[in-house]
């Protein structure tokens, strides 16, 4: 600790009391000039914005709306406080509104002195907005100590501390206008819908519940025990191809026909395709997907030769080709059985919805898109699939199907399936379940034409099996609550932890670490390089 560091610091600290982005913007900076140390600079940078949150709440808790509505306290503020909107939000979405409320300009003000008037719990409270100024001030740092980085020998030409000092707060405040400015072009309605928040966001309290549970079983890696008898459990990095191959082997009339075709060149892979596709006789249309990957990235399904032939130029890895079922349903089943029970269960079932847009024979497939309330929340997908049609006039009466992958992420509907279980059908699942070795928790997507008869457990095809990382997807119901997302998947996670605890006790090891980063890894690779899926 030096002299500086403290005047710098209680500099950083009364500024986050004026602006307090800048105040955050302009820490990084100085950290970046060596003009303070990390700790410091971070340390006082959180000090004066979660104080600030929390007088916020104490001022609300003890004095109430009547303070709010006093013309002096307006003047103060300088504008007018919407704080019926901020409790109704607050009651709907609770810490979600805390959370967010950190990003989004305009609305954290309100939405603390909401949680003050509501009487919201200190420690919740205090515990969320701790998270949320924590989480905040490291996205600011990363972002201003970089800027500062690129700049750095600029800096030298200030040879006296105030210069420096100057051009520090000169660059923070250039760099925060923007920032706020993108920020704000964020939809209020995307907010709302927690379904479409971003992953950094949505998983913030399912990995603390992973760090408790991890904890408390003593392993970080145990999940990869939750399937023994897949590569690192499920958890990254599993074949497709081999879990299918397993499932055939118990009953091939249950799994959509799928062969592997490694990639060693686009000319290879082509022909390859093709003498698989006369061998087996299989017509055109088909499905392409990666034989390792998540959320949908690189499905296609692909109508002719030429098809085939663009997407192995842009894709350039080992892929799956699979009959295509028709459906034209399809569900997501999560199942579990721990190791020591005779019989499993169905944990939930999600219902996918494939949605589509219909032409009126006026407006082109952009604006039909833009103007659908749900559709519209996700358009760059969609327009990003249908970049080449997106200008199209779409014929009044015909229908567009906006996306084939039955993953949420490339815009298909997820809905609560429960509707569709039936005791027939979960011992159905089991028995299946029970026919692979090694397999004890995942999701099995199917494809059906009958409900009834998926409700009597016959009449589906498998077209994926996936492992401990699988989610029960029925969550992202639009009427499922942020409360019961979270309840859902902690749940979930218990699960998987119990599970592989129980094959630990008897003598199995979890996966290296090294090996769980090296499937990351190669994921990671694999996905940048995936093409805009179907």
């Amino acid at each position: 600790m030096t002299h500086s560091d403290v005047l710098h610091a209680l500099l950083i600290f009364g500024s986050t009391f004026v602006l307090e982005d800048v105040a955050v913007l302009g820490a990084a900076l100085l950290v970046a000039n060596s003009m303070i140390s990390l700790p410091w600079a971070a340390g006082s940078s959180f000090a004066g914005i979660w104080l600030g949150d929390v007088g916020l709440y104490w001022l609300a808790l003890y004095y109430g709306r009547p303070v709010f509505e006093r013309r002096w306290f307006k003047k103060l503020l300088g504008k007018k406080i919407d704080l019926s909107r901020s409790e109704s939000w607050f009651q709907n979405h609770g810490s979600a509104a805390i959370l967010l409320s950190r990003a989004v300009p305009g609305t954290r003000l309100p939405t603390y002195l909401a949680a003050g008037l509501l009487k919201v719990p200190a420690i919740r409270f205090l515990t969320m907005t701790a998270a949320a100024c924590a989480a905040w001030i490291v996205v600011l740092f990363w972002v201003s100590y970089h800027a500062g980085m690129m700049v750095i020998s600029e800096f030298r030409m200030f040879r006296s501390e105030a210069g420096k000092l100057a051009a520090c707060a000169a660059l923070a405040t250039i760099l925060a206008w923007p920032l706020r400015r993108a920020l704000k072009r964020i939809s209020l309605r995307r907010i709302k819908r927690w379904e479409f928040w971003p992953p950094a966001v949505f998983y913030i309290p399912v990995a603390i519940k992973y760090t408790m549970l991890a904890i408390r079983y003593r392993s970080f890696s145990l999940p990869t025990l939750a399937n023994p008898g897949m590569h690192a459990g499920g958890l990254i990095g599993e074949s497709k191809f081999d879990t299918l191959a397993d499932l055939a082997l118990a009953d091939s009339s249950l799994v959509a026909e799928t062969h592997l075709v490694p990639f060693h060149s686009a000319d290879q892979q082509f022909s390859q395709i093709t003498r698989v596709r006369e061998m087996q006789g299989l017509d055109y249309p088909l499905v392409l997907k990666p034989d390792v990957g998540q959320r949908g990235y690189g499905f296609k399904v692909v109508r002719s030769d030429d098809d085939v032939r663009s997407y192995i130029e842009q894709f350039s890895r080992d892929v799956l080709v699979q009959k295509y079922v028709p459906g034209p349903y399809e569900a997501g089943v999560f199942y579990y059985r721990m190791p020591h029970e005779n019989q499993g269960r169905i944990f939930a079932i999600s219902e996918k919805v494939f949605p589509m847009i219909t032409g009126d024979g006026k407006r082109t497939v952009e604006e039909l898109i833009q103007c659908d309330p749900r559709a519209s929340l996700i358009a760059a997908i969609y327009l990003q699939r249908f970049a080449k049609e997106r200008g199209r006039v779409l014929p009044a009466g015909e229908s567009l199907k906006l996306v084939e992958a039955g993953n949420h992420c490339q815009g298909a509907i997820f809905l609560d399936g429960n509707r569709l279980f039936s005791k027939a059908l979960e011992k159905r699942i089991d028995e299946i379940s029970q026919s692979i070795s090694g397999f004890f928790v995942g999701r099995y997507d199917i494809r059906y034409a009958s409900e009834e008869a998926l409700r009597e457990g016959h009449g589906f095809q498998i077209i994926e099996l996936n492992g401990a990382s699988s989610e029960a997807t029925s969550i992202y119901d639009p009427q499922t609550s942020l409360r019961n997302a979270y309840r859902t998947l902690f749940r979930q996670w218990e699960i998987v932890f119990t599970v592989a605890d129980e094959n630990r006790s008897r003598g199995l090891r979890p996966t290296a670490w090294k090996t769980i980063w090296q499937s990351w890894h190669r994921y990671q690779q694999r996905s940048a390089l995936s093409l805009v899926s179907d």
